[in-house]
């Protein structure tokens, strides 16, 4: 499912899959959002390297999506391992976990155009529980690129706030997606308060273009 794919995809590189995010992560269900779906597992931490693994070089988001943001979301946080198969593409994401393991923070393109990401988005607000996921919410996002949006979620069994910003600069299509461990649901901040949208509006001036 979408959803799944997007969760898991949220979690790519060294949180391989942070957490079946709504957006991004998740796989054919309800969303690409990998946004971070950017999904249906807690945000894990990247495999220990074996054979057929091998050790990256942080991504060149972690540039964009440096220490000093991420700590404006999530306490302490520590660049995640990136790990990739001997053989493959390397997977273009920036990734980060707290000290004490209770959130994840990613950034990485999206997998799928904006109209496909928004309306994966709104599938799995139409039916959250096929993703393991409660609360489901699209809202629109202002000053952000061409069109955004973020995707606010429950994630029951992780027991994980899920949030996930996807938005479009023109050229390419971006998810931010944090991840944080909950013993029950909160109310999503509006919109304009939400941190992690303004996180997003920093740092899009300095995303790469093009391919």
């Amino acid at each position: 499912m979408t959803v799944r794919r997007r969760l898991f995809r949220a979690a790519a590189g060294s949180l391989t899959v942070l957490a079946c995010g709504l957006l991004a992560a998740c796989d054919s269900t309800a969303h690409s959002t990998q946004s971070a779906a950017a999904t249906a597992t807690a945000a894990t931490t990247a495999p220990s390297p074996t054979p057929s693994m091998k050790t990256l070089p942080p991504s060149r988001l972690c540039t964009v999506l440096t220490k000093g943001v991420a700590e404006r979301l999530i306490t302490d946080p520590r660049l995640a391992a990136r790990v990739s198969p001997n053989k493959g593409a390397a997977p273009d994401v920036c990734d980060y976990t707290s000290a004490d393991g209770r959130s994840t923070l990613s950034l990485t393109p999206a997998s799928r155009t904006y109209a496909a990401e928004l309306s994966a988005a709104h599938d799995l607000a139409a039916n959250p529980s096929s993703a393991g996921m409660r609360d489901v919410q699209v809202d629109t996002v202002d000053a952000l690129g061409r069109q955004a949006f973020r995707e606010t979620a429950y994630q029951t069994q992780a027991k994980q706030q899920l949030t996930f910003v996807v938005w479009n600069t023109g050229s390419r299509n971006w998810v931010l997606t944090l991840a944080t461990d909950a013993p029950s649901e909160t109310t999503p901040t509006t919109v304009p308060n939400d941190t992690v949208v303004q996180v997003a509006r920093s740092i899009t001036g300095k995303l790469p273009t093009g391919q």
